[in-house]
């Protein structure tokens, strides 16, 4: 049981409703909004609409990825050992059928932006093995897409700094989802080539895609600050992303499975201190 849940990928899963939870925040500008009964069903709606199809996603992912998962992951149950390819395939449908239909309760703008998600993410489970530097940028562009599906969510939200700094964040996000994206290619080099991939990683070689991917990452790490800087933060979320940046740049030393989680991590953490900073300072 515990090997099926893991295969939903919760942890990775939570981090984006949390992500989406905190940028509808954002875009009313304060958390008094959310006192709100329509506006709390519809962002409930909206959330239970992303996790049904992200987990979708995922279980997508793993049916298309059996033969490179059991080269790059092998300490992981096979996801065929616990459900038919069948069944497998039949669950992920089911759960991007449902996850439409919740959309369809939130408002039609929410709903365009689902579907063009959902485009994206089958083009990339189909084809993402050819796209070379592209399988990157598409993750990258699928994650920062929390931005308009949120803004889609809140309606639009209302002028605020708070909302202003929903277009700064987004640039930060797709350049550390992309060096974090790289890195993992790096990890799944073997796994990659068995298949016929052609990952960046693979057309460079292991080294240069990992001074490339902590390039961007150092790049992206000073759009980090602007909010605070612009007005659009507090000093809560400052000394997070302050405090945790030691770990975020140590894991530039490490090897490549340590340096995404450091990547993966300073994500989370951003998210989280967002979330402190407007809860707490109003």
């Amino acid at each position: 049981m515990l090997a099926i849940l893991k295969a939903f990928r919760l942890g990775k899963v939570m981090s984006i409703l949390l992500g989406v939870l905190t940028v509808s925040i954002y875009a009313f500008g304060t958390v008094g909004y959310l006192q709100d009964r329509a506006i709390q069903l519809r962002i409930g709606f909206g959330l239970i609409s992303i996790f049904l199809l992200t987990c979708a996603g995922y279980l997508m992912n793993d049916y298309y990825d059996i033969k490179s998962d059991s080269i790059n992951r092998p300490q992981r149950i096979p996801i065929r050992k616990l459900i038919s390819e069948q069944n497998l395939k039949w669950l992920f449908i089911g759960f991007f059928l449902v996850g439409l239909i919740v959309a369809l309760f939130v408002n039609q703008n929410f709903f365009l932006m689902i579907m063009l998600d959902l485009s994206l993410l089958l083009i990339y489970n189909l084809y993402s093995k050819k796209f070379y530097f592209l399988k990157s940028v598409i993750v990258s562009l699928l994650v920062v897409s929390i931005y308009p599906l949120s803004l889609a969510l809140t309606s639009g939200g209302y002028p605020s700094l708070r909302r202003d700094s929903l277009f700064v964040f987004p640039i930060w996000l797709f350049l550390i989802i992309l060096a974090y994206e790289i890195v993992e290619d790096i990890v799944g080099m073997q796994g990659d080539k068995e298949e016929g991939a052609n990952t960046l990683p693979i057309m460079i070689g292991a080294k240069k895609a990992r001074n490339l991917a902590i390039l961007i990452a150092l790049v992206s790490t000073p759009i980090a600050f602007i909010p605070y800087f612009k007005g659009m933060c507090g000093t809560v979320y400052l000394i997070g992303a302050l405090s945790t940046l030691p770990i975020f740049i140590g894991s530039m030393f490490f090897k490549e499975k340590t340096l995404s989680i450091g990547l993966l991590f300073y994500v989370r953490a951003v998210t989280f201190f967002s979330l402190v900073d407007i809860i707490l300072i109003k």
